[in-house]
């Protein structure tokens, strides 16, 4: 044996062993349904955690939902949602609720940071993660259930919807609730009711409605009816108690869906059925369209790290149709993702509620030996987890220049670590598919401590509304500051400038600046020439206390804003 061949051999041993130290820790974990959903709620809050209370609001829609629950707040009103003066009849309000209660419960008041409305999303998620541990354990293995919440707590879909102030985290928790009782009502050989199964999956399904209306019935749905066509009966849903149980939905969703639709007359029904949920079933909304099978395609980044291993194990998982746990991961995923993929309008987070369920397809592949190992694409496949960390320590550094800012150094070097973390998971790969998706959660949980804890909160020139609202307090020596911004309306200047920030164009922020004292004006670049005019046909005296730069997102470009008090009010 040559010199070469005998090292070889040495690190293949050195790697066969490492892949069964990682694999045995994995089975003694699985053993213990407490252990395994500990060690699911702690990767899933390393993984949520950095970012959640450093990134500024994301644009728009983060912002949106926060400031209807600021103003619910400030004004004691909590029937009705608005934004500024007008309703915002989108979302039904269960998650402003949810958001109202965190407020509460941390004494912030409705000026909390945007941490603080993300609660409700970060608990919500790492539920998410331990709810479909829950829903893989009716299956009966351990080891899939441990793989499918870990799994789950590492995506980067997760990740980025546990960050965020709005209802998808949320959903997803109150979805796989009733995923979880459905799924054992059906493995059950029983018809009799069964009273807390019951309770979990219709005031999971009444939860669901509060949080964002018909969605979580459209995701029960598929299963519910598929897996009665296949079965050739419903008799199996009496475990479930319907009359009853859809009386209990109703009880839960109907006193407030009662009480607003005769506060708004019926406003609220027209807007959030007939033109936001039906208006994106026929329509594309907002500029959010994109061809059928966008969401194919997205797959391979939002369900990673885990999108290697279903890839590499869908032959098997397509072989065995007829095992329950891959029969009801099929049905729930399958009718639902072609709805999804239907439709005009296309976000990201819409195909949410199918993770789960293939992340415990994609962990009974991994737990059989079902996971391809020979071939170009495998060995693609085995560098995944390291697919991620490397372009995002480049983009970092790339990014930051452009902007004329630092990189954050820490970030790229974090980003580092976890591309040699990744590699080490692709060397697992042949030795053990199941070790090398055991890294590659790490690999994962390391990227977003880089990139959401480090590097996106470096970036100064993305926080145009926070160095607005910032450089607008400076500009002004008095006890309650009003602003007014023309040419920037984004509705995350509003949740930090305050709910009367006034939204207008140059000659609006003039006049604005003319109302009142203790007032600044925000102008972006191109609304000078009419603030300009304006001011002199008012007869107004003003002076520029500061300019903020920045890149908007939301258009991609960079901004200039000159921000202006009344000279009287200089301080």
């Amino acid at each position: 044996m040559s010199r070469a061949e005998a090292t070889a051999g040495e690190a293949g041993t050195i790697w066969s062993r490492l892949a069964t130290l990682i694999e045995n820790a994995v089975d003694r974990v699985s053993r213990s349904s407490a252990a395994s959903l500990a060690l699911i709620a702690i990767v899933a809050l390393l993984a949520f955690l950095p970012g959640h209370f450093t990134l500024p609001p994301v644009d728009r829609d983060e912002p949106r939902f926060a400031q209807a629950t600021h103003q619910m707040v400030e004004t004691g009103n909590y029937l009705d949602i608005r934004l500024q003066e007008e309703t915002r009849y989108k979302k039904p309000i269960g998650i402003y609720w949810l958001q109202s209660i965190a407020v509460w419960a941390t004494g912030t008041g409705p000026d909390a940071s945007i941490g603080i409305y993300r609660l409700p999303s970060l608990f919500g998620a790492i539920a998410a993660a331990c709810l479909t541990w829950w829903l893989a354990i009716a299956f009966g293995r351990p080891r899939v259930a441990l793989l499918a919440g870990l799994l789950v707590a590492s995506t980067v879909l997760l990740g980025i919807e546990a960050r965020l102030a709005k209802t998808d985290a949320v959903l997803l928790a109150t979805i796989l609730a009733a995923h979880g009782a459905l799924a054992r009502a059906w493995l059950s050989t029983s018809t009799e009711r069964n009273l807390r199964l019951a309770a979990i999956f219709w005031t999971a399904l009444g939860a669901s409605i509060l949080i964002k209306g018909p969605l979580g019935l459209a995701a029960i749905a598929c299963p519910l009816i598929l897996l009665s066509v296949i079965d050739g009966s419903f008799r199996w849903l009496k475990q479930l108690a319907p009359l009853p149980g859809l009386i209990w939905m109703l009880l839960v969703v109907a006193p407030w869906f009662v009480a607003i639709g005769i506060a708004s007359k019926g406003a609220f029904f027209e807007e959030a059925v007939g033109k936001d949920l039906i208006g994106k079933v026929v329509s594309v909304q907002e500029s959010h369209g994109a061809p059928p099978g966008a969401y194919f395609l997205l797959l391979f980044f939002t369900f990673w790290p885990a999108a290697a291993y279903l890839s590499t194990g869908i032959s098997w998982i397509m072989d065995r149709l007829k095992q329950p746990v891959i029969l009801y991961a099929v049905v729930s995923v399958v009718p639902y993702w072609l709805i999804v993929e239907a439709m005009p309008t296309k976000l990201p987070h819409y195909v949410l509620p199918a993770y789960p369920l293939l992340a415990i397809a994609t962990a009974s592949a991994l737990d059989a030996g079902g996971i391809r190992r020979e071939g170009w694409f495998a060995r693609f496949a085995a560098s995944g987890a390291a697919l991620m960390p490397a372009p995002l320590a480049v983009a970092a550094v790339v990014i930051a220049i452009l902007l004329g800012e630092n990189p954050s150094v820490a970030g790229v070097l974090i980003l580092i670590v976890a591309g040699i973390v990744g590699v080490v998971s692709g060397r697992l790969f042949i030795p053990s598919p199941i070790a090398s998706a055991a890294v590659a959660v790490i690999a994962a949980v390391i990227t977003y401590l880089g990139i959401f804890g480090f590097v996106l909160p470096h970036l100064q020139h993305v926080r145009i509304s926070e160095n607005l609202a910032t450089a607008g307090r400076a500009a002004l020596d008095c006890p309650d500051p009003r602003f007014t911004s023309a040419g920037y309306g984004e509705p995350s200047l509003v949740l930090l400038a305050g709910t009367d920030t006034v939204l207008t164009d140059g000659a609006g922020a003039a006049s604005f600046l003319a109302a009142g004292d203790c007032r600044a004006a925000f102008v972006e670049k191109r609304q000078l020439p009419s603030f300009n005019e304006r001011t002199d046909d008012l007869g107004m005296m003003v002076d520029e206390t500061g300019t903020v730069r920045g890149y908007a997102i939301n258009g991609g470009r960079l901004v200039e804003f000159h921000i202006f008090v009344a000279r009287s009010a200089t301080p």
